[in-house]
């Protein structure tokens, strides 16, 4: 049932004027535009597909509970009322495992995490219980994730790491004074260590419109950059997240040895780099990006310099961006 969302809702349209309903179409007609089609996937952008994704997954599991509630009436190895029972033990146990205790005591969380922990089992079981039914027979189920979802991003001025010529890229849009965007920077380290060879990383600018001198800051690292000098200042700038003032950059760039104090310091002066900074804002937005930091991680094209894959928002686990570049990894030809 791909693409469901909308088509779902427009199924209800033509009833609703009072014509016959349209058959089910995977990409439908959604507007005509001086007498062109406008379809679904003309329009379909990230929001579209979280939202396509949330309904797959909302639906998915009230087939779950719907399923194994109605079997039970019928099958004797069917059971939609599992005996759930969290002990005192386990419910420590979860407390101490969680790091939870700046949230409160064990007393005072103690009914919230086995409420949870309750819910999770049951969770479990009914799936375990619908995993039975579908090997028995007893349901079919016909839903479908939403297709894939892909965006294609030109890399333009990006500064890039890693192996330029790979056919992987992690294009990444951060901001300098983000702490979710600091919080992140050990996990690239290890992923450019890990995976130098076989991917490209590529960094361009995000600084939001509330972090008020990170824009300075991304115009001064396109400074150094000027002189060999990138890394060195956009490493510094993210442990030096509350002095990115124009004095401070200046100061920043003695630090990390500038070669041409002047040159790099009538640069921030200058304002040299603000319209690539302003465009780099502009093209993230238009790839769905509404705050940092954000990543596009796909199969790379140094012709075209154009990368097309998935959109990754936030600060993920390392193992997340493992397990995007190991897929892209797998996809090259």
């Amino acid at each position: 049932m791909r693409s469901f969302l909308i088509s779902l809702f427009l199924l209800g349209l033509p009833l609703l004027a009072g014509a016959e309903p349209s058959p089910y179409s995977p990409n439908p007609t959604v507007a005509t535009l001086n007498d062109q089609q406008v379809t679904l996937e003309t329009l379909r952008n990230k929001q579209i597909q979280d939202l396509n994704q949330q309904l797959h997954d909302a639906l998915y599991q009230q087939l779950i509970e719907y399923s194994v509630t109605e079997l039970a009436k019928t099958h004797e190895e069917i059971e939609a009322n599992p005996q759930v029972e969290i002990s005192d033990a386990e419910v420590a146990s979860f407390y101490n495992l969680s790091g939870l205790k700046s949230r409160g005591t064990l007393s005072q969380l103690a009914p919230q995490i086995r409420g949870f922990m309750e819910q999770q089992v049951r969770a479990e079981h009914f799936q375990k219980q619908f995993a039975l039914a579908q090997e028995k027979g007893w349901v079919t189920s016909y839903l479908e994730p939403p297709s894939e979802f892909l965006l294609e991003a030109n890399i333009k001025t990006a500064y890039v790491r890693g192996n330029t010529d790979a056919k992987v890229m992690m294009l990444e849009f951060s901001d300098y004074q983000c702490p979710f965007c600091l919080r992140v920077q050990e996990s690239i380290g290890n992923l450019i260590e890990a995976y130098g060879d076989r991917v490209a990383f590529g960094y361009r600018h995000f600084p939001l419109t509330f972090h008020t001198e990170a824009d300075e800051a991304a115009v001064a690292s396109e400074c150094a950059r000027e002189q060999g000098k990138f890394e060195p200042l956009h490493d510094l700038l993210y442990k030096r997240q509350k002095a990115q003032f124009p004095k401070n950059l200046k100061a920043y760039g003695r630090e990390i040895q500038i070669k041409d104090v002047e040159a790099y310091d009538a640069c921030i002066d200058e304002d040299r780099y603000r319209q690539q900074v302003n465009q780099d804002i502009e093209d993230g937005m238009a790839l769905g990006i509404n705050g940092t930091p954000g990543f596009i991680i796909g199969l790379y094209d140094p012709e075209t310099q154009t990368v097309k894959g998935e959109l990754l928002s936030g600060a993920q686990p390392y193992q997340k961006f493992v397990e995007l570049l190991e897929k892209y990894l797998g996809r090259q030809s």
